[in-house]
């Protein structure tokens, strides 16, 4: 009885919630982000956030964890090593590409993603295990197969990786900078940067 009280007490309340923590979580930092702040923006009466999440840490790992599952929704059938026939270079720069299009579309992922990834705590391992390890280890398999057919440059999967990851993301995580000094909104839908393909 209680899972279908929790359905819907205010329509759409727990999806803006959600949205408005990973803005407001990528903003000011766990630490600095207030509950009232995120229920402010999204409408929502503060009380939902308890009602939801029951406190902070859960409603930052279900952000988290919202976020994530939009960006692997099309990730899964990729995610399996490629067998024979497959085209290793396709299927990477089809992983890119959905990525790129991803961080586009919310750039306040790779900021908390940034924040988060250079504290060796809880959170990060938390981020780490449950998400961004899984995802290193598909990627790995293609990024080292591709490496043995000379598709890619012969230097570690690892740093190939975090190459990506920097080249991929950090114009959206600086779009405000990005914004300022040359005019172009890199998250803007019809901006030349959020639909080239790499």
């Amino acid at each position: 009885m209680a899972g279908a009280a929790r359905t819907s007490p205010e329509d759409g309340a727990r999806e803006r919630i959600l949205a408005a923590a990973l803005d407001v979580f990528a903003a000011r930092g766990f630490d600095g982000a207030r509950t009232r702040e995120i229920a402010a923006r999204a409408g929502a009466n503060l009380g939902l956030i308890k009602y939801y999440f029951n406190d902070k840490e859960q409603l930052w790992q279900a952000a988290v964890a919202r976020a994530f599952t939009e960006l692997q929704a099309g990730f899964a059938d990729r995610a399996q090593p490629s067998g024979d026939g497959d085209d290793t270079l396709a299927w990477l720069e089809g992983a890119l590409r959905q990525f790129v299009h991803f961080v586009a579309r919310h750039p306040e992922f790779m900021r908390l993603m940034n924040d988060e990834a250079k504290r060796d705590g809880p959170r990060m391992r938390w981020l780490a295990d449950r998400f961004v390890r899984p995802m290193s280890e598909a990627l790995r398999v293609h990024l080292e197969r591709a490496r043995a057919e000379g598709l890619v440059a012969p230097i570690p999967a690892v740093s190939l990786h975090y190459i990506v990851l920097g080249a991929a993301g950090l114009i959206f995580s600086q779009a405000p900078e990005c914004r300022y000094i040359t005019g172009v909104d890199p998250t803007e839908p019809s901006s030349p940067i959020a639909t080239q393909t790499p």
